[in-house]
């Protein structure tokens, strides 16, 4: 998008030192990004009126793309005179990171490592709008223009230290195992500051400004974040031909509550090597036949910093003999705990005919008890939400893929592969009663809202009062009522499931072509089966009014709506100005085809390179997300556009 720019500069160092059975090294690496935002949005270019004039008889840009002469209508802005003023959001980030390793090899099948890493980022941005903006308009000369600058600075630490021990005995024991423990620490402090009123436009400097805002003040506010690990890790391998491994973790954050700062995380998984047993030695139909089954119950630690905790805020206008007054910003919650998910999976993993055809087949069953919810609080309480553990999700899904090696020939230098993944899961809730009630009733005074919480119920589900369409004799709407009857009248109670945002199979498709040197991988993402709500038909073709017509509206407001007695319609008729209701008239089935990732490459033969000093050059091309299709006709990227990247690199060994 023009105006809009990433300037990227990285470096990386690593440093390796051995002497004896030691062994220490250091990485660093240092990044600096510098962004440039245009303020004007592509969706203001989007919103504005095509059959308003851009620019003038002249040829100059107004600021206004229409202007009325009436008090009572409101002009029009012209984006092209907002995107010429001196306005600009900016932003610098410069960032290290530094990982020190240190290993002592004490024997062959015994090692201690330790590592410790440091990052600091620093972060800049600067936003400013000239006085001569629309948005200013109404507003007198002293407040006109603003600037707000914003700082972050974020540093974290960790730490791990680790004893690795593996040994092969009677050539069919095989033990692994891995003990040690790990720490961090992530802090970061944010603060900023707006400034307002400038006199001219060329002017934007922070020492230019009138005033800061009325009654505002600069912001603060800084966290921290802890977290511990002691684990074991094992694995015990049987002529190659039965497995095992057991991980254990003793984890503990502190961003949960103080009774529950520690949980137990685990997990066992086996497995049976089948192609390796005595009865298939005769057979060259398996290459690779494997049979495994695990367990395992991960933690959640992505939180934020005082989930858990009952914060306060000064506020001035309660200040009294004893000093400032305070009040409750977020209501804690000592008893958060953990999200605890048990993950049953039972897979197999299959190559057969040379290794032609290749199957990884995974049946799976989560269970997340209790779930992490913001329960919406009473204006009496004082705070809008409180963290709570609520519920419980039940997920059951399968994953496959599909590896056909179409052509493999060593000798001409050739090879094909086609793959295909598909994976499908559903999910429900258990365990809510009515705990999540606040959220529901949001939910259906919301404009968009279609996400509700109920026992039995999909966190994917869309729900809406189901619609027959639009009457031909009188240009209304006609619900379906849960009983079956129909009625012009909405009512959320009527609320039904009428689709889910989750496909029903998605997956990638992808291939691989090498010759001689020249390779080709085309990667593409489906989904089928899913359904969405189609908020740029509710938004943009009935829920608009009079102070909607003098800005760009989808062309199907005016020709698809209902305009005569006897006439079928998609869409009300164009003088019901009345709000319109969610409905599954805007649930739509989406079945999606994108080019997710495409890269060309070629590496050098021997014999050129080396007369370049070179031991390889390889040249790479990369593209990705380079086209979507859809069925469904939706905005996408209109308040910035999507990106279709490209890139070239060169790799040379010397």
């Amino acid at each position: 998008m023009k105006e809009s720019s990433r300037q990227t500069l990285a470096g990386n160092l690593d440093l390796i030192y051995r002497t004896g059975n030691f062994q220490f090294s250091n990485k660093l690496t240092i990044n600096y990004l510098k962004t440039n935002d245009p303020v004007v949005l592509f969706s203001e270019y989007a919103q504005a009126n095509p059959y308003y004039r851009k620019y003038n008889a002249d040829g100059g840009v107004d600021k206004y793309l229409y202007n009325p002469n009436e008090e009572e209508e409101t002009p029009v802005p012209n984006p092209l005179w907002n995107a010429r003023l001196n306005n600009y959001d900016r932003s610098d980030e410069f960032g290290f990171t530094n990982n020190f390793i240190a290993e002592w090899f004490a024997t062959s099948d015994l090692r201690v490592r330790a590592k410790f890493g440091l990052t600091k980022t620093s972060t800049t941005a600067e936003t400013h709008l000239s006085p001569l903006h629309t948005d200013f308009d109404s507003m007198s000369d002293t407040e006109k223009g603003s600037y707000e600058n914003s700082q972050t600075k974020e540093t974290e630490y960790e730490g791990d230290l680790s004893v690795t021990y593996g040994k092969l005995f009677k050539d069919v024991h095989m033990v692994n195992l891995v003990g040690g423990f790990n720490f961090s620490n992530t802090s970061s402090i944010m603060n900023g500051y707006k400034a307002t009123g400038f006199t001219e436009d060329q002017f934007s400097a922070p020492s230019f400004a009138n005033s800061y805002p009325v009654d505002g003040k600069p912001s603060y506010s800084e966290s921290t974040t802890r977290a511990v690990s002691f684990y074991l890790n094992g694995g015990y391998a049987y002529d190659n031909r039965y497995l095992l491994d057991l991980n254990y973790r003793r984890d503990g954050a502190s961003m949960f509550g103080s009774s529950h700062r520690f949980r137990d995380t685990w997990s066992v998984g086996i497995g049976w090597n089948i192609h390796k047993e005595k009865f298939m030695s005769g057979t060259h139909l398996f290459q690779w036949l494997k049979l495994r089954a695990s367990v395992e119950n991960p933690g959640n630690q992505n939180f934020s910093a005082y989930q858990a905790f009952t914060t306060y805020q000064f506020n001035s206008l309660m200040t009294n003999v004893f000093g400032a007054g305070v009040l409750i910003s977020a209501l804690g919650n000592p008893d958060l705990q953990w999200q605890n998910t048990l993950n049953y999976t039972v897979g197999t993993d299959i190559a057969l005919l040379d290794n032609r055809i290749s199957v990884t087949l995974d049946v799976y069953r989560k269970v997340t008890d209790p779930l992490l919810a913001v329960i919406t609080t009473p204006g009496s309480v004082g705070v809008k939400s409180v963290a709570m553990n609520a519920g419980k999700q039940n997920t059951n899904g399968v994953e496959a893929t599909l590896r056909l090696g179409i052509i493999h020939n060593e000798e001409k230098g050739i090879n094909l592969d086609i793959s295909l993944n598909a994976t499908t899961n559903k999910s429900k809730y258990a365990h809510l009663g009515n705990s999540l009630s606040a959220l529901n009733q949001a939910g259906q005074t919301s404009v968009t809202g279609t996400t509700r919480y109920y026992d039995g119920g999909s966190p994917t589900a869309i729900w809406a009062v189901r619609s027959a369409g639009i009457d031909p004799a009188t240009g209304k709407e006609l619900f379906i009522k849960k009983d079956g009857s129909y009625s012009f009248d909405y009512d959320v109670n009527d609320e039904v499931v009428v689709g889910d945002t989750q496909p029903k199979i998605e997956g990638v498709l992808g291939t691989t072509f090498y010759y001689k040197g020249f390779s080709l991988g085309a990667y593409f993402r489906y989904q089928l089966g899913g359904q969405i709500f189609n908020t740029d038909l509710y938004n943009k073709v009935e829920n608009i009014d009079l102070s909607d017509i003098n800005y760009n509206q989808d062309r199907r407001a005016l020709y698809d709506r209902w305009s005569a007695p006897g006439q079928e319609a998609q869409f009300k008729g164009i003088s019901m100005v009345q709000k319109t209701d969610k409905s599954s008239r805007f649930v739509m089935d989406e079945n999606t085809f994108s080019g997710e990732s495409f890269n060309v490459g070629y590496e050098f033969l021997q014999p050129f390179i080396k007369k370049l000093g070179l031991s390889s050059l390889t040249l790479q091309a990369n593209m990705n997300d380079m086209f979507r299709v859809s069925t469904v006709k939706a905005e996408r990227g209109i308040d910035y556009p999507f990106a279709r990247t490209v890139s070239f690199s060169v790799l040379a060994v010397f």
